[in-house]
């Protein structure tokens, strides 16, 4: 789903659960990589778990890359259900930093921590 300055009213603040935001810009080959995770597996995986994945470019959303103070993507953060804001990350992860982000914030433990307790 696609985060826009006119539709994070909707998004963001009417949510009761976490929302994941990925800013990129479509010029940037480490963006475009975790914007095709996104799509292909990190959104339906936040949906079954209760979290929001969200994206947003900058370029096209100027208001929102002002109002989070974004000046390097791809830039990753959480908006909580009481809007604070919680685990910021600059640059690209490895795709298990992702979905194990996505399991702490619906609850879960970690496929890692399963193996080790």
């Amino acid at each position: 789903m696609e985060l826009t300055d006119k539709n994070y009213e909707t998004i963001i603040k009417n949510h009761e659960k976490p929302v994941f935001i990925d800013f990129y810009s479509p010029s940037c080959g480490p963006c475009q990589m975790l914007t095709k995770l996104i799509d292909e597996r990190l959104e339906r995986y936040g949906e079954e778990n209760g979290v929001r994945v969200v994206k947003c470019n900058v370029t096209q959303n100027p208001k929102l890359a002002a109002a989070f103070k974004i000046q390097s993507v791809p830039f990753t953060i959480v908006v909580m259900p009481d809007e604070n804001l919680k685990y910021p990350e600059l640059g690209l992860k490895n795709e298990t930093y992702y979905f194990e982000l996505i399991d702490k914030l619906a609850g879960k433990r970690s496929f890692f921590s399963r193996l080790f307790t």
